[in-house]
């Protein structure tokens, strides 16, 4: 059996360095890939591409009901406790589960490409391609779903090292097969073999990384455990309702203008979005490696560095949540012009897009400024109300968002504002009480703590974009490229003379100089 990792400040840092490098590539290849997109297959068909491979099967792996996250803190406790039988059972466990899943997926697959055509609002002549997509990329899915627990297993091993190492390599591989057959013609079709594919890949290198880290476990149907299974969905159903919110909150409008609208009003959501996205993703990444570390700590009984750890990372979280989202807000409109202008028809739908991008910046950083929060719960296995109101939080964005449609024809603006309202509500008000509330942590602490250096450390970014913005607004990719740098130079100095204190820049030194 593999040695118990122990968590330490360099072990959380270099793993949150290896997550930021692999989701950070993920996401600016994505966003770019987006422009790419558009040109090679127009609006309408890039609708379509979005509905089927962007938002459909966005929903394939919240089908394991939050299992991946048992996993994620079983394994770390089990090897704290030394029990290597334990972990042989939740790995044949989960096997069984997902394998299950994969003939689930294939039956869904079946069933939305035969409806496909009467769902949703797409074109008839791409109604027979839309439908074969559905097969192409629901299939590939199936296909890697028995794979999935092994990238679980990785992180709880806190081995985000191989798991990114295998996640760069296989998006570069990826994106340069793409770009190199769609310049050569090839369409939606062959868009979803390739990233189906290359799933499947991935998740074949993470198992063979299992298996060399963890040489004594085997598979066997003797180790296949239920009562374990209903332990771990029991508390997977709590991550299973948080992260079915999230997607729901992030890819829920894409099939609700798909229904009631067109196909080339997804790709202005999307586009309008898409920056939203990609902070989501880059404070993920920043913010992966907590849960297992907590859950390892936890095992240990080591509360005080529990709390510790909540503190340290929503700060550094709003060190960057701060200022990203105030540059979307006051140069959203200079960013998507810079981007996406030359793609659409006329001014006035790029400075819609705008308006729409700074109302779902603004929503959006305020629920991601509880993303480390949640982590820290879930790892301690006290978050089953955090993910009942994000849930919640879901449901109300949905349904606002479809009353905005279909009752008051509000068109994507209503959709944009339907989403922040609950947002606002909840991860803006309830969750922080929520939060502090069940960690023991004061108003004032969290205030003194957390909120106070994080405000003042992003305080001379937020003025130096000001002054640009008024001064000199970009109007080209080096200009915006321009900004974005200037940014993150500001925020890193800010950050280390306002917000951190001496104690944590002797660590941060010390990571650095240390081999």
């Amino acid at each position: 059996m593999s040695e118990a990792p122990v968590t330490t400040s360099r072990r959380l840092v270099y793993n949150t360095l290896f997550n930021v490098a692999a989701l950070v590539s993920n996401a600016v290849i994505g966003f770019f890939l987006i422009r790419f997109f558009l040109g090679q297959f127009g609006s309408i068909r890039y609708g379509v591409w979005v509905l089927i491979g962007g938002s459909i099967f966005r929903y394939a792996p919240l089908l394991s009901m939050g299992l991946n996250s048992s996993i994620n803190r079983y394994i770390p406790v089990y090897l704290a406790k030394n029990d290597a039988d334990g972990i042989q059972r939740v790995i044949n466990t989960s096997l069984f589960f997902f394998t299950a899943l994969a003939i689930v997926l294939v039956t869904a697959s079946l069933l939305i490409c035969h409806n496909v055509g009467s769902w949703f609002a797409i074109e008839p002549e791409l109604v027979r391609t839309a439908g074969t997509l559905v097969l192409v990329v629901g299939f590939g899915f199936a296909l890697a779903m028995p794979l999935q627990p092994s990238t679980a297993v990785l992180s709880g091993l806190q081995r985000y090292d191989l798991i990114n190492l295998v996640t760069l390599i296989t998006l570069l591989l990826r994106t340069t097969l793409l770009v190199v057959l769609l310049l050569r013609g090839y369409g939606l079709l062959t868009t979803g073999a390739v990233f189906g594919l290359s799933e499947i890949a991935m998740r074949v290198s993470h198992t063979v990384f299992v298996r060399k880290l963890l040489p004594a476990a085997s598979l066997s149907l003797a180790k296949i455990d239920l009562r374990l299974l209903g332990e771990m969905l029991a508390y997977g159903i709590n991550t299973f309702l948080y992260a079915i919110g999230a997607t729901i909150i992030y890819y829920a409008s894409n099939l609700i203008i798909g229904i009631f609208m067109s196909s080339a009003e997804i790709s202005q959501f999307t586009v309008a979005a898409a920056a939203a996205v990609l902070l989501s993703q880059l404070l993920q990444a920043f913010t992966a490696a907590i849960k297992p570390a907590v859950s390892d700590l936890d095992a240990r009984d080591d509360h005080a560095r529990v709390k510790e750890i909540a503190f340290l990372t929503q700060k550094y979280s709003l060190l960057l949540i701060i200022p990203s989202g105030f540059f979307l807000v006051v140069m959203g409109r200079e960013f998507l012009w810079v981007c996406f202008g030359d793609k659409f028809e006329d001014a006035a739908t790029v400075d819609g897009m705008a308006v729409i991008l700074a109302i779902l910046a603004v929503g959006h950083c305020l629920r991601l400024a509880q993303h480390s929060n949640f982590l820290v719960l879930v790892g301690c296995g006290r978050h089953k109300i955090f993910g009942i109101l994000t849930a919640l939080m879901a449901l109300l964005c949905v349904s606002a968002s479809v009353i905005s449609v279909k009752v008051f024809n509000w068109g994507l603006l209503g959709i944009a504002w339907s989403n922040f309202l609950p947002m606002v509500l909840i991860s803006g008000v309830i969750l922080p009480i929520y939060f502090n509330w069940e960690m023991a942590i004061s108003a004032s602490e969290s205030v003194r703590e957390v909120w106070r250096p994080a405000i003042l450390g992003s305080l001379p970014v937020i003025a130096m974009i000001s002054v640009w913005k008024c001064a000199a607004p970009p109007n080209s990719w080096l200009g915006i490229a321009g900004v974005v740098i200037a940014a993150v130079i500001m925020t890193a100095v800010g950050g280390w003379f306002l917000s951190l204190k001496e104690i944590e820049q002797k660590r941060f030194a010390r990571i650095a100089l240390r081999r």
